[in-house]
Order: C-alpha cells, then structure tokens, then sequence
C-alpha cells in the first residue's frame, strides 16, 4: 500500500471528478492521500474533502509564501490567526506548504516579499510546534534562508518535524536535514530529472515519503496530463529502480514513514 503525502485535491482541477480520482487512486494501491494547502480557501476545502473521506484524505492548512488567496484582502496578522482556528479541527494533520520562495518575487518587491514571506514562515512554524504537528516545507531558491530559519526552531526539538517537499537541494545538504528531524518528499520529477535521481540515490529510505504535487509535475509518460495520487505508484516504481530495492519494500517503507510524520495509521 502507499500514501500520498502531497496532493492539491482541493485545487479546482478536481472539482468535477474527485470521487472518480479518489477511486483510481485506491484500486492502484494509494490507501491515504494528504490534501495539502496553499491558502485560507484551500485550507478549509482540504478540511471538507477530510470529512468527506475520512481514513482516506487527510488534511493539512497553510499560507504557500506566494499563493496566499488573491481575494482575502486581510493582513497576513489576520491571516495567521484564522489559519490557528482551522489548524485546530481534527482532520489537520499538518502545516503547509510554507516556507520560502524566491523565484515569483515580483519585480521590484523582493525585499518586500521576503519581509511578509518570513513572517508567515516564522508564524507557521510557532502553530505547528504549538500544535505538536509536522510542517511542510515549500523551498525554492530560498535553501539557505530556508535553512537559517528552521535551525533557529527546531536544533533542540527530537520528534519528526515535517518535511521538505519536491526536495531540490542537493547531496551536500542531506545530513544538514536529517539532523533536523526532516524527511524528504520525492515526487514525478524524479522519473525525468537526472539531478534529481542522483540525489536520490544517496537520501536514506528511511527518510523518504512519496508525493505527487497534484495536479502537478506529472511522471513520465504522463508528464503533459494533469497528476492524480494514483501516480504515486509510478514514483514508487521508479524508486525502486534507482534504489535497488524492490517495489514491495519501497511502499513498505515509506508508507511507514508517512505513518511515522504525519502521525496516522
């Protein structure tokens, strides 16, 4: 069996066949799907779809540094206080995405962006630890910065913090991230990004969970249709490929791991 630890079901890409998406996932042996959030929206959709299928989708609620919702005017303050009351319902089973992104920085507002992008960030994490529940970590072209924050949270903290999601770093910095309590989300890119791979090879299983990022970064052969959780499988399969471990220990062990993170069985 596998789990999806990262799918946008509540994004409107699934809003006409989510019961048919959920099916396909199941018969391909994907036995839980975390729903994660990018946004106020988001997040209280993710928790509905939850009380829909319960056991099977989970939910997650945060504020992604760029794709908060272009139609909630309120403050990121606000923003953050409404987020800590959806957090508290008892299908969240994590913060996220959030973190760092440099690389949609409007022109001209970089520095701005940064500003507001590390005040939700850094309000984030306090929730989640508040909590007791795992983050999600959105990092693009923002590792260090990234980095810098999470030390100065989590160096004392024992239990699994959260994950890296769509992992992008590179080989140097897998220890760095283990000794933090982290684990690592590998996604489709893996079945056509030859980096990627190499990196791959060399993050202990032990510290990997699978994800699709659906609708998006569909594997191969599919990489022109929309991702569903049902292609978990073809990530695990390739997986076990790259590693040299067959595809019953790859599921096994990294269902385990989700299991372990995000505190579900």
């Amino acid at each position: 069996m596998l789990i999806d630890t990262h799918a946008h079901l509540n994004f409107p890409d699934f809003e006409k066949d989510l019961n048919k998406v959920i099916d396909q996932a199941i018969q391909n042996g994907v036995e839980k799907i975390i729903c994660v959030s990018s946004n106020l929206k988001d997040s209280q959709r993710a928790i509905e779809i939850a009380q829909k299928y319960p056991g099977i989708v989970f939910a997650t609620v945060g504020l992604h540094p760029h794709q908060t919702d272009p139609e909630n005017k309120q403050s990121p303050e606000k923003q953050i206080k409404i987020l800590a009351d959806l957090a508290k319902q008892p299908e969240v089973i994590a913060i996220g995405e959030c973190g760092l992104d440099y690389a949609l920085a409007p022109p001209g507002e970089k520095d701005r962006s940064k500003e507001k992008q590390f005040f939700l960030f850094q309000k984030q994490i306090e929730l989640a630890q508040k909590l007791n529940l795992p983050i999600i970590v959105h990092s693009r072209k923002a590792f260090s910065d990234t980095l810098e924050i999470l030390n100065n949270y989590f160096n004392q903290l024992k239990y699994p913090k959260g994950v890296f999601h769509c992992y992008s770093a590179g080989k140097s910095d897998i220890k760095t991230i283990e000794s933090l309590g982290f684990y690592f989300g590998i996604d489709g890119n893996l079945t056509y990004d030859l980096g990627l791979q190499n990196v791959a090879r060399q993050i202990p299983l032990g510290k990997i969970v699978l994800e699709t990022d659906s609708p998006f970064l569909s594997p191969e052969p599919f990489r022109s249709l929309r991702n569903e959780p049902k292609n978990v499988k073809i990530v695990a399969e390739f997986l076990n490929k790259i590693k040299g471990v067959s595809f019953e220990k790859i599921c096994q062990i990294t269902t385990e791991n989700a299991k372990i993170l995000f505190k579900i069985r």
